[in-house]
């Protein structure tokens, strides 16, 4: 066999585990780093050879290594993961993989401070256990309408290179259980993906009321059960490829309760609605079901570039530039539905499209997505999210970030529980949750990131924010909601990754007010949540979807 690029020889494993003792001149920090290493299983080297294209023998192809080194920095359990080639004696290639692990094995409890000192979880997490990429967890959540405990196992490697997880948990109206295996489209050089899911569970959704009623939360139980069937095939070269894909799924929506109310902040002690529900609440809780054949068409223009600094302070991530685009459309009917439920009959339609561009040593990314249902002659459940986002930087101001973020939100004429809302750690900063219910959003965010010098790259990553919000809503046809003017906040924090290098960045702001809006500070301790890696989206868009599967989701 001919290889123009010579032959893999050997590949070599550095494996090097979450801290590092040497990076610091502390004695007691260095033993502690020691003393954790040694409860700390490395990632296995199994697990590391499993995840590469490429083996002793194989002819040496450039795009097989950026393809495994791309595979094994998804994993949120490695820190860091790089793969280069020396040429050997012979002519041939030694491959050398090098990773560093996050520490895996966590019991956190969650402490935050939103305008009050919140107990938001206990969890017991090892995301990787034995080294084997296994994920397993025990949580209790608590926040707002939400208390939540649940037991959850996950693994990448059910069946070769199938993800698969089980959730079971128990939240305040009733149990919830979800079940997922998805064998996705291997890095670039996949061709095929199958998805299976199924999910059934009792939640609140709340519609906050804005200080318009004497109660402050309207608490309204929602049912879903969901199976999803999907299957996709790739075409087209790598990086400039084609997606084709066929879904079939059942969905079984119910409001089995009454609705409560909330006082202020205690969700303790809920109690019945009083008197009838007002209307635009009683159109958003229409019981429906309907199976549905769906079939979905993309196409993906991606390269990989490594950045530094761009979800924390001094973490690497390899980013995708070019742009996806992609469109679903389908059919609903009313087979193998309960017969209590309402059955739908109607075409629904999904866009969805994103791009990532270099500005020098600067980064663009943009994202949409746009969906809707056409039932009895009227579009309905329209629902659309956008972001633009930009981390400009220079050489003249290299400790120096600034982050730009404009986001447009709304949605009309739903039929299921729709809300969203201004305030809070994901919208204007310097407002309390929930203020300013609305149907339509705009926000702008301006945050400039500086990184110090200090302590010594290696030990711990410590940085200053400065930051800037302003946004608005307007009513629509939601619930509760008010045209809120333009309202603003300022605000300064810290940013804290430990260990150096960590993708996990903790930020403690303080944000006041700088618009017509009165009131005292808010103090927020939160993980960094502006983050490439998770997307951007309007998380209160996403929990109102009926339609969140495209052909990005291979």
């Amino acid at each position: 066999m001919s290889c123009a690029d010579g032959v893999v020889r050997s590949i070599v494993l550095e494996r090097r585990s979450a801290f590092d003792p040497e990076s610091t001149d502390l004695a007691a920090l260095s033993w502690t780093y020691r003393a954790l290493n040694v409860l700390h299983v490395r990632t296995s080297p199994s697990f590391i050879r499993r995840e590469l294209l490429f083996e002793e023998g194989d002819c040496y192809d450039d795009f097989l290594v950026d393809e495994s080194e791309r595979l094994l920095d998804a994993y949120g359990f490695l820190a860091t993961a790089r793969i280069t080639a020396t040429e050997d004696a012979g002519g041939g290639k030694t491959v050398l993989v090098e990773t560093q692990d996050e520490w895996s094995t966590k019991v956190d409890v969650g402490v935050t401070y939103d305008a009050a000192l919140n107990l938001e979880k206990f969890e017991v997490t090892e995301e990787n256990f034995l080294g084997q990429g296994v994920f397993a967890e025990f949580t209790h959540r608590e926040r707002r309408e939400t208390r939540a405990q649940s037991l959850s196992l996950a693994t990448p490697r059910l069946f070769g290179r199938s993800d698969a997880s089980v959730e079971w948990g128990r939240d305040r109206p009733g149990h919830f259980f979800h079940q997922f295996v998805r064998y996705p489209f291997v890095g670039e050089a996949g061709r095929y993906s199958v998805r299976q899911g199924y999910s059934r569970g009792t939640t609140y959704f709340s519609y906050s009321t804005d200080q318009s009623a004497a109660y402050s939360q309207v608490l309204v139980p929602a049912f879903r059960d969901l199976v999803e069937l999907s299957f996709a095939r790739r075409f087209g070269e790598p990086g400039r490829s084609w997606i084709t894909g066929v879904t079939l799924s059942r969905d079984v929506i119910r409001f089995p309760g009454p609705a409560e109310v909330a006082y202020g902040i205690d969700f303790d002690a809920l109690e019945p609605y009083p008197g009838q529900l007002p209307l635009p609440v009683q159109r958003q809780l229409s019981a429906s079901a309907a199976t549905r054949l769906s079939v979905h068409l993309g196409t993906r223009r991606y390269r990989y570039q490594e950045y530094t600094g761009i979800d924390g302070l001094r973490d690497r991530m390899l980013v995708s530039l070019g742009l996806y685009g992609g469109v679903s459309v389908g059919r609903g009917f009313g087979w193998l539905t309960p017969s209590d439920v309402p059955a739908l009959d109607d075409w629904f339609g999904r866009l969805h499209g994103s791009f990532g561009a270099p500005i020098g040593s600067s980064l663009l990314h943009g994202g949409v997505t746009v969906e809707s249902r056409r039932d009895g002659g009227a579009w309905q459940d329209v629902l659309m999210d956008a972001d633009l986002v930009a981390w400009l930087r220079t050489d003249a101001l290299p400790a120096h970030t600034v982050f730009l973020r404009a986001s447009v939100a709304g949605g009309s004429r739903v039929a299921l529980p729709f809300q969203l809302s201004l305030g809070g750690r994901e919208g204007v900063r310097s407002l309390p949750e929930d203020r300013f219910p609305g149907g339509r959003l705009a926000r702008l965010v301006v945050e400039d990131r500086i990184v110090f010098p200090w302590p010594r790259p290696g030990t711990a990553d410590l940085g200053l924010t400065l930051f800037a919000d302003v946004g608005r809503v307007w009513p629509g046809d939601v619930p509760y909601a008010v045209d809120s003017g333009w309202q603003a906040g300022v605000g300064a924090g810290l940013r804290i990754g430990l260990p150096s290098r960590t993708r996990n960045v903790w930020r403690m702001d303080v944000a006041v007010p700088a618009g017509p809006s009165t009131g005292g500070p808010v103090v927020r301790v939160t993980f960094e949540l502006n983050r490439l890696r998770n997307g951007f989206l309007t998380g209160d868009v996403l929990r109102s979807r009926r339609y969140n599967l495209g052909a990005e989701h291979f």
